[in-house]
């Protein structure tokens, strides 16, 4: 609490857009035009035409809401949109009203009071909220240091026998850091132990990785048989919802029987499918590898100069998110101020989001970003990190010394 009071005090966080418009590069806020680098539509799909026009011919067909549950009965548009996913994917698909909800209505039923959940220690809020659930039905739960799969195998070795399942529950891209999970090396553990499973939030990989946007961990390897992914499609998809995607049928099945909310919640709204199929329909089109290598670019400009400058970019990952470690919450706090101040929207990550320690600021890159602002960016940030070792209250060393402590036991 302490920390988001004093961030709405400074005027850094809970703004408000005040323009009657947007396009994706700038916001209107506090009476000035501010760029914003706090976007995470990463391929500029927020604000295309395409996804617009199918908005709009949604609710004209259909009305603003159909107002049931998906359970009972609900538009085809769902359906169309699952058979696209599964064209991008390759894999079979359901679709949920946000990622949250659909990793709530996953883990539960997935998860049986015989298993045991290790969560990493970064991962998505939504999935430790999900795991709750699962724990009061009696499922047992640890966590491991970031990225550390000698202490998960550890734990495998140990518990494979006390358990039906383990189940490892992380990231596929990092929405703070930007780093990805250790795929090769999660696969080689489910590929050496039967009853080991992995559940993986690749919210932020989606849309501006792999062939048809298919995502990060999709990129790198199929779907394993012990895996069950959730994405996002309210980042680079440009749109809304959730999609969970299952190695088989019979898990999509179940899921969409038995998921809570698929049957008490409210379905996805009319105009936000609409979009989401126009979105899919792009994807399964050249334009989305367009869009790809335009943000890519941009991607290798941004890492060059920061480097360049001499940042503390605490994760070297290629991917649109990029993290700044800040030492100490006050240096957090008064890098983002002058950031804004100069006219640049970035989030600033304090605790309880990232522990202590490791305040910072995350930079979200999207294709709205020009060189011109990412250059502006990095040499304000440069000048304020300038200002800061001089008064001695920087130290670079300390920071990535503190940033390798989240991987070690």
């Amino acid at each position: 609490m302490k920390f988001i009071s004093h961030s709405c005090d400074l005027g850094i966080v809970q703004l408000k857009v005040e323009s009657d418009h947007y396009d994706g590069r700038v916001v209107r806020v506090q009476g000035r035009d501010i760029i914003n680098f706090g976007n995470c539509s990463y391929v500029g799909l927020d604000t295309c035409e395409a996804l617009k026009q199918g908005a709009i011919d949604a609710v004209t067909r259909y009305g603003n809401l159909f107002a049931s549950s998906r359970l009972a009965i609900g538009l085809d548009l769902n359906e169309q949109l699952e058979g696209l996913l599964d064209q991008i994917t390759g894999y079979h698909t359901l679709v949920t009203q946000t990622t949250s909800l659909g990793t709530l209505s996953a883990i539960p039923v997935i998860v049986s009071p015989n298993d045991l959940i290790v969560l990493d220690h970064q991962v998505h809020a939504s999935v430790q909220i999900a795991v709750k659930i699962a724990q009061s039905q009696g499922s047992k739960v640890a966590m491991i240091r970031h990225n550390n799969m000698t202490a998960l195998e550890d734990i495998i070795k140990k518990q494979k026998r006390n358990y039906e399942k383990i189940w490892y529950m992380a990231d596929g891209m990092y929405s703070m850091l930007g780093d990805p999970c250790p795929i090769e090396d999660m696969y080689g553990l489910m590929d050496r132990y039967p009853n080991f499973h992995c559940f993986v939030d690749d919210a932020h990989g989606i849309s501006w990785i792999g062939e048809r946007g298919k995502g990060y961990t999709l990129d790198r390897r199929p779907l394993h048989p012990q895996m069950v992914l959730v994405m996002s499609l309210a980042k680079g998809f440009g749109a809304c919802g959730g999609v969970l995607v299952f190695p088989t049928a019979d898990a999509r099945h179940l899921i969409r029987c038995l998921g809570s909310s698929l049957i008490y919640s409210g379905p996805i709204p009319t105009p936000v499918l609409g979009a989401c199929i126009a979105s899919a329909k792009l994807h399964l089109t050249d334009e989305i590898t367009f869009r790809q290598k335009a943000l890519h670019a941009r991607i290798k400009f941004f890492k060059e100069k920061a480097y360049a400058y001499g940042l503390p970019l605490v994760n070297h990952s290629f991917s649109p998110i990029f993290y700044f470690g800040g030492g100490s919450e006050e240096n957090a706090y008064h890098i983002a101020k002058k950031l804004l101040d100069d006219g640049f929207l970035a989030t600033i990550c304090n605790y309880p989001v990232v522990p202590k320690k490791n305040a910072g600021i995350r930079v979200s890159l999207t294709t709205h970003n020009t060189y011109e602002d990412i250059e502006n960016l990095l040499s304000i940030m440069a000048d304020v990190v300038d200002g800061l070792e001089k008064e001695n209250k920087f130290d670079k060393e300390k920071i990535y010394k503190d940033f390798r402590a989240l991987e070690v036991a």
